[in-house]
């Protein structure tokens, strides 16, 4: 049997390593592990935005194996990124982003592509240009979450709302809408009415050659070293001020845990330069003690800290898919997380899952990991749990899903 010829749009990756988090390591895994399919003859680009395809030219070089398509850009794309572009932005911010959704309608991001040449066209994130809603081929786009038309809009950035909006309505226009979770599915069939047969839930992967119980112990030894938390238990968590992560639940709950069980709240990555400045921001005051902010940690170091600590907790209010419990999974870590939306999919019984409004209860799971006896050995349960998500099960499940449309 012949390969399957898939063009897959990848526009989330982004040009910047440092910035792959979320849904850039969503699609670039799953790239990656569909171009190391035999049976699918893979080809990428990026069309989501005039600034994604810009960007393509770095991740193209980065990643050979993806066989990059980079259209040579018109003059519309130039001027666009004159006018908007990051080195000197000519036009204030609203009115940028205005000019560039224009633009990007407007021109074709596939200028000179030959679309006959493939079987499938994908989408990671980005609704589908107007060149290949005309080319009549069979369509998928995976869809993330619906987080901005569930929660309040206020709590987004400008604009996402809108781009949500977009990507909703492209989604409807699809052969087929992957979505990344029952939870994500369910919203969307609920928000759009769309034919339940032609949504498919394929869950995410993980990256099991970077995320799994770190066997360097002197590594371990010496980020918690860095860090301060040599010899004392801790908890582990990410760091956002985005009010759907429930960071602010988290530091009340942290700052209400039984007395006498000493040890540290970790909170992992982001910009937060310090405790006092979190705190102020989130509105609990500067009182947060035995709060530790690591700022930017690398992949290796989140690592590192999932396999020691005595629990990584995840309060979210709303998860799409819920990446990082996983990755905590994977590491050893054992999970506490949100009873919410897509994390009871991810969890599933190897964790415990909380209200995640429910402050007590939080506080109280928060001692009784606190108070654990170190941990010896990796958690069984979380490392069986995260042992069934690959991103090669992905890649299968997303190629036999290609076959079928073409059948």
């Amino acid at each position: 049997m012949a390969p399957l010829r898939l063009l897959l749009d990848v526009s989330p990756i982004g040009a910047a390593p440092e910035s792959r988090t979320g849904l850039a390591r969503v699609a670039l895994a799953l790239a990656r592990a569909l171009a190391a399919r035999d049976d699918v003859d893979l080809r990428s680009c990026a069309w989501g935005s005039i600034a994604a395809t810009a960007d393509f030219a770095s991740v193209r070089r980065e990643f050979p194996e993806l066989q990059g398509l980079l259209p040579t850009p018109g003059f519309l794309e130039r001027a666009c990124l004159r006018l908007t572009g990051a080195g000197r932005p000519r036009l204030p911010g609203a009115l940028s982003r205005i000019v560039g959704q224009v633009a990007n309608r407007v021109r074709n991001p596939l200028a000179g592509v030959d679309l006959g040449a493939f079987d499938v066209v994908h989408s990671t994130y980005a609704r589908f240009p107007r060149v290949v809603r005309r080319c009549g081929l069979p369509t998928v786009i995976t869809l993330h979450d619906l987080m901005p038309l569930r929660m309040p809009a206020a709590w987004f950035p400008a604009g996402q709302v809108g781009i949500t909006r977009r990507i909703v309505a492209g989604a409807r226009q699809a052969d087929r809408v992957v979505c990344v979770s029952e939870s994500t599915r369910r919203d969307f069939l609920d928000h759009t009415g769309y034919p339940a047969e032609r949504a498919v839930v394929i869950p995410n992967g993980i990256d099991h050659g970077i995320f799994h119980p770190e066997p360097d112990r002197g590594f371990v030894d010496g980020v918690l070293r860095t860090h301060g938390l040599a010899g004392a238990p801790f908890v582990l968590t990410l760091s956002s001020l985005a009010p759907h992560k429930n960071l602010r639940m988290l530091l009340d709950a942290w700052r209400r845990r039984p007395a006498g069980r000493p040890g540290s709240l970790v909170i992992a990555g982001g910009r937060t330069a310090d405790v006092a400045s979190l705190a102020r921001g989130l509105g609990v005051g500067d009182d947060v003690r035995g709060v530790v902010v690591t700022g930017h940690v690398s992949d290796a170091e989140f690592r590192a800290l999932a396999t020691a600590c005595q629990a990584f907790l995840f309060p979210s209010l709303y998860e799409g898919f819920g990446l990082p419990a996983l990755e905590a999974m994977a590491c050893g870590a054992p999970v506490i997380a949100a009873d919410r939306t897509s994390l009871p999919e991810v969890v599933g019984a190897a964790g415990t899952l909380l209200d995640p409004a429910d402050e007590a209860a939080w506080a109280e799971q928060v001692g009784m990991a606190l108070a654990a006896p170190p941990r010896e050995r990796p958690h069984g349960p979380s490392l069986e749990r995260a042992a069934g998500f690959s991103w090669e099960r992905a890649a299968a499940a997303h190629a036999a899903l290609y076959r079928r449309l073409t059948g």
